[in-house]
């Protein structure tokens, strides 16, 4: 009888997290006229098995959409009360490219304060979508 190698797919790397959320958010938003904040949860949603395969990843897709919707002047509330939630989590989170994370999560608390944003608050169904594509409860 033959062994049968099965091969976990790589995981994808922060870079390539970074990468693929902007490459997204463009086609979302120039393309498919999404706001900001719809095109942060339908990324959420299409990449939830990704998501939910490692802790760094989640992390990840969650701060860098907070991250581009600050830059373009808003702010979902809903990114934001998941990070906040994963505060603890993420700042101490260790492995290859923690550093990285980090530092950008780091970038965000900055901006916060700076507040030179929009929250835009989302509809309780929106949340309690983005709670199931997270596998979290509080």
């Amino acid at each position: 009888m033959k062994g049968v190698l099965i091969l976990e797919k790589n995981l994808p790397t922060y870079n390539d997290i970074v990468e693929g959320i902007k490459l997204d958010l463009d086609e979302y938003m120039n393309e498919d006229g999404f706001t900001i904040t719809q095109a942060s949860a339908k990324i959420l949603e299409e990449e939830w098995q990704d998501i939910n395969k490692d802790e760094f990843i989640k992390y990840s897709y969650l701060l860098n959409l907070a991250l581009d919707g600050i830059e373009q002047n808003q702010l979902s509330d809903f990114l934001y009360e998941k990070l906040k939630f994963y505060e603890n989590d993420i700042l101490k989170i260790e492995g290859n490219e923690s550093n990285l994370l980090k530092r950008d999560f780091i970038t965000y608390q900055e901006k916060l304060k700076e507040q030179n944003f929009d929250m835009i608050e989302t509809s309780v169904n929106s949340k309690s979508r983005i709670d199931y594509i997270l596998n979290q409860n509080k």
